[in-house]
């Protein structure tokens, strides 16, 4: 069993507006650039039992920018988790801030040089073992005056029940040309057991100890294991990520847990995921990529 000794780190991320996310070379400098991304997630409530009902949700961004640098964009977009930027070491964890203080933030009235647009790529066609789910492009609210465009995405999750290998493509559009990517779905990290208990009674963490986690381990070379709990305090949003060496055993600290069922009166609720990358090329993009994620859902109380 891993356990991590605490400490805090706070990093200052995003405003939630959209979803996606993209490992783009940080150079530090104002400059051009365009990538995509297509996320396609499964998710399960582990506290539902051990069936294999999924919903699934997929989601698109291609995004062009200039005058600013990389990680900016990241952040003026709320782009989620990017496993090269937003986890921490292996088997560590560490506390993020999430929330981006607009109003506060007067690096806001230094953005009229550059823009960010988010492209137009046709029609989008993703390819399950459960049928065909369509994304069109839906235009993007102005939040702010240097941000235009459209995003894709869907309305509500669909309920599936398996997973497989994923394709998505497009005949393409006005910006982003043809493409299409394939990715294998990674299996499903099915939590065994919240310290002694397991997922057919409602979980109890006692105030002051670890949170310690089973699952059902893979040796999966190419697949991302990390966990996430989400929680807020004085109108700010955090996220409590650890990322996992995929055998099957981890205890995030006492501290961090009580760090966030103090924010919460003790209501928490834990993700356990798996991400698989696949890279994909299109005209009118730098480079492109397709992440297909499961993940594992169980609320918890602290008390």
């Amino acid at each position: 069993m891993h356990r991590w000794t605490p400490h805090f780190a706070w990093l200052a991320l995003l405003l939630a507006a959209c979803s996606g996310g993209e490992a783009i070379e940080d150079t530090g400098t104002a400059a051009e650039g365009s990538f995509g991304l297509m996320s396609v997630t499964y998710e399960h409530e582990g506290s539902e039992g051990t069936g294999d009902g999924l919903l699934l949700t997929s989601r698109a961004q291609f995004i062009h920018y200039n005058s600013m640098d990389a990680e900016r964009v990241g952040r003026l977009l709320a782009l989620p988790l990017d496993p090269t930027r937003d986890l921490p070491a292996a088997d560590t964890c560490r506390v993020y801030d999430l929330t981006l203080d607009v109003e506060q933030d007067d690096r806001f009235d230094q953005e009229e040089a550059g823009h960010v647009e988010l492209l137009e790529a046709g029609e989008l066609r993703v390819e399950t073992a459960s049928g065909l789910v369509t994304l069109t492009p839906r235009h993007f609210p102005g939040l702010l005056p240097f941000i235009s465009g459209v995003v894709y995405g869907e309305g509500d999750p669909a309920q599936v029940e398996e997973l497989g290998t994923v394709e998505v493509s497009s005949d393409g559009g006005e910006a982003v040309g043809e493409f299409t990517a394939q990715a294998g779905s990674p299996a499903l990290p099915r939590l065994l057991r919240v310290g002694s208990q397991t997922l057919d009674q409602a979980l109890v963490v006692a105030r002051g100890a670890d949170l310690t986690l089973h699952w059902r381990p893979s040796d999966t070379p190419d697949e991302l294991t990390y966990l996430e709990v989400l929680f807020s305090k004085v109108r700010r949003d955090f996220a409590l990520r650890c990322r996992l060496r995929d055998d099957g055993e981890f205890a995030v600290p006492a501290a961090l847990i009580a760090e966030a069922a103090q924010a919460t009166g003790g209501r928490l609720a834990l993700e356990l995921a798996r991400m698989r990358q696949t890279s994909f090329s299109a005209s009118g993009l730098d480079s492109g990529e397709l992440r297909v994620t499961v993940r594992e859902r169980a609320p918890f109380q602290v008390q």
